[in-house]
């Protein structure tokens, strides 16, 4: 209720009936505990130091009833679309101009009490952390040209715009009456700036790691330690605020945050962070088409700002969509979107504006203009449709009754692949624009990804099938060559600055997961590739043994790679003298800053790994000479799994596995015979390895277990 006394007691209803005389509902407020008017003493007369109106409580705020449609989205009603809080919001709407005026006021007056001053000290303190305007500006420009072009969530010009707008703000916006003045974009756009420094402090070359040492506050600190304190930052700025005032920066944050989780190998938290993402673009209608934003005015400049923040949001949601899809198919996990309710129209491929509210949107010529960051993600887009349709796979099981979908979803991947770009083949590229300035570093690295993701979806499409079907099993093998071929031109051409990247671990370890559960399972399929496939896997395991110093799920994958290659080389040599694991692995004896070394002087990965190579040319294994197990030796029917147990197996997604299941090898004798027989006290240095984690028993891993050919 208002301070001032009314004249007749109050009647105890909110509001009460004085308020609502004077059209002040909205500030009605009382005290719980206070006596009414129907409570007098019942002894007679009220006492004379009773009050005759509600207390106001000198130590809390002055208390302001939220608009219905408001207290409706902290309940979880939708702000957008067809519900209960679009219905309130109507009804406030057709209020009086002068009650309009009012409710603004409150509500702002509310904003500021409900705004507690630890949230706002919280706040002041995040900003702190953030470096120098001089160190901000050298990192955001790092991020820029190494980083941003992967997913062009931010556009250049607008956030420096931004930037100016930041550091222009004066120091007074950070009391509690300015700090309701600045917009919902403005207050979320630090944690913006805390991820992209964080990200381009992993991306720094020695000679940069110099110049930014100082931004160290630990002896011992490294620039990961650094940047998950940044964007640790940024997390928390975007949590102070909630869910109630979304905003898109808000979602660009989030974006950027789970971007960079992947980037440090927390690859679960990034699945869940672009979860959360996708729900509060969607929260904001980002999804549709029909909840696109309004112009603020009717001028052209104020239009033609909309339709660029129009094309923006349809950016950003195509991203999040595509990052749903991609890591669904790669963990085995569900993805938010649904993509049976349709999805907003595509932004348009138009080339970057020098000044939104003066720039039409055109799309961009091919012939006159060079290919955009933009350009490249909507191809990225369109072979990514064929993941949607494999997601509906799943629903059929690993052996469905019509293998017919499969052949044609192949075909989709085959003809998909046929039409790209000429600016985007590998082979026989259009190379007209590959000394762009704005297109040179980025252009030769996404030919290579494109023909990976290509290798990939057809690998990703098989794989369920391979224990069932001959032909899927035929192409997922090749399919899982043409990956690991990739992957070892991507890291011969590839800084050391970018072995971060997932790019260079998700298609290595799933391919080699999948090439040897073929081999162990069918020894006697494809002889014509073994040589190429084991090859494959020395190179890869090579790799990782590179990565890993900077690469944690490489560092966690050896121990797998290693009980893979054991398996694989003893079922497939069973009657020769295989290389020992010791052997095999001869660069125990080497460090990963030794091998770099080697491949950055111009030593290609094949001399590195010539040793391992040559042990297996001088066995000469390849398609006849080879004296390979015949059936009866290594036949899945002597295996404690028979054959027909192979329809239980379910699909493996061994990233999934490695990551959500703990899944480790370890090695150890299977019994204390086999210790003594070999001379080994204590039982210790088995040649037998065993999956562990938590892996079930319908599992390819436990099925491995079972297998261990000697």
């Amino acid at each position: 209720m208002d301070v001032s006394m009314p004249e007749d007691p109050c009647d105890r209803d909110l509001p009460c009936a004085n308020c609502r005389s004077r059209r002040r509902e909205l500030l009605c407020s009382y005290n719980h505990d206070a006596p009414t008017s129907n409570t007098t003493n019942k002894a007679g007369k009220r006492s004379s130091s009773t009050p005759t109106h509600p207390v106001l409580l000198p130590s809390t705020p002055l208390k302001v009833a939220e608009p219905l449609s408001t207290v409706a989205a902290t309940w979880g009603y939708s702000q957008t679309g067809a519900s209960t809080i679009s219905c309130l919001k109507k009804v406030e709407m057709v209020s009086s101009s002068e009650d309009q005026s009012s409710i603004s006021d409150i509500s702002s007056t509310y904003a500021t009490h409900a705004e507690s001053l630890g949230i706002l000290n919280k706040y002041k303190d995040l900003i702190r952390q953030l470096p120098a305007k001089v160190f901000i500006d050298k990192l955001v420009a790092i991020f820029m040209r190494e980083f941003n072009w992967q997913y062009y969530v931010v556009d250049p010009d607008v956030f420096y715009t931004q930037l100016r707008e930041w550091n222009s703000l004066p120091f007074s916006i950070y009391s509690t009456e300015g700090w309701h003045r600045t917009s919902p974009d403005l207050r979320v756009f630090p944690a913006v700036l805390f991820h992209m420094v964080a990200t381009a402090l992993l991306l720094l070359s020695d000679e940069e790691e110099t110049e930014f040492a100082t931004l160290k506050y630990a002896a011992t600190m490294t620039f990961e330690d650094l940047a998950r304190d940044f964007s640790a930052s940024g997390a928390d700025i975007v949590g102070l605020f909630g869910k109630k005032v979304l905003s898109f920066t808000t979602v660009q944050a989030e974006f950027l945050r789970a971007s960079f989780l992947k980037y440090t190998a927390n690859v679960a938290e990034s699945w869940h962070m672009i979860g959360i993402a996708i729900r509060d673009a969607q929260e904001l209608g980002m999804h549709r088409d029909n909840f696109d934003s309004n112009p603020i005015g009717k001028s052209l400049e104020e239009v033609l700002e909309n339709q660029w923040l129009i094309e923006r949001r349809r950016k950003v949601y195509m991203v999040l969509a595509t990052w749903d899809i991609h890591m669904s198919l790669i963990l085995g996990r569900p993805g938010t979107v649904d993509w049976r309710h349709g999805s907003p129209s595509l932004p348009t491929d138009a080339p970057a504006p020098s000044n939104r509210s003066k720039t039409p949107i055109f799309p961009r010529n091919p012939e006159k203009d060079p290919p955009t960051p933009l350009t490249r993600f909507l191809w990225l887009y369109e072979i990514s449709s064929p993941l949607k349709d494999m997601q509906d796979l799943e629903q059929d099981g690993p052996y469905p009754k019509d293998f017919s979908k499969i052949d044609r979803l192949h075909q989709k991947i085959m003809s998909l692949h046929d039409s790209t770009p000429g600016i985007f083949r590998l082979e026989n590229p259009d190379t007209r624009w590959d000394d762009h300035p704005d297109v040179a570093h980025w252009i030769q690295e996404t030919r290579l990804y494109f023909q990976m993701f290509h290798d990939f979806s057809i690998m990703a499409l098989h794989r369920s099938y391979v224990f069932h079907r001959k032909e899927s099993r035929a192409e997922a093998l090749r399919a899982c060559l043409a990956v690991l071929d990739m992957q070892k031109l991507m890291f011969e051409e590839l800084s050391s600055s970018s072995w971060r990247n997932f790019m260079l671990f998700f298609g290595t370890f799933d391919a080699i997961v999948l090439i040897a559960s073929i081999y162990i399972v069918f020894p006697h399929d494809h002889p014509d590739l073994r040589h190429l496939s084991v090859q494959h896997i020395h190179w890869a395991i090579e790799r990782f043994a590179v990565l890993q110093a900077r690469n944690p799920l490489a560092r966690s994958a050896q121990a797998v790679l290693r009980a893979i290659f054991d398996k694989v080389t003893k079922t497939l040599s069973q009657s020769m003298s295989p290389p020992t694991t010791s052997e095999a692995f001869h660069t125990t004896t080497e460090t990963p800053e030794t091998l770099h070394t080697q491949i950055s002087g111009g030593q290609e990965l094949n001399s590195i790994v010539a040793q391992t190579n040559n042990v297996y040319e001088s066995e000469t294994i390849g398609t006849t000479a080879v004296n390979m197990p015949t059936e009866t030796q290594v036949s899945p029917s002597s295996w404690p799994l028979a054959q027909h147990g192979l329809s239980n197996i379910m699909s493996t997604f061994a990233t999934s596995d490695l990551i959500f299941n703990d899944l480790t090898a370890v090695q150890g004798w299977s019994n204390m015979t086999e210790a003594a027989d070999a001379g080994v006290e204590g039982g210790a240095g088995s040649s037998h390895w065993q999956f562990g984690g938590n892996i079930g028993e319908d599992t390819l891993w436990q099925m491995l277990n079972q297998i261990q050919p000697e």
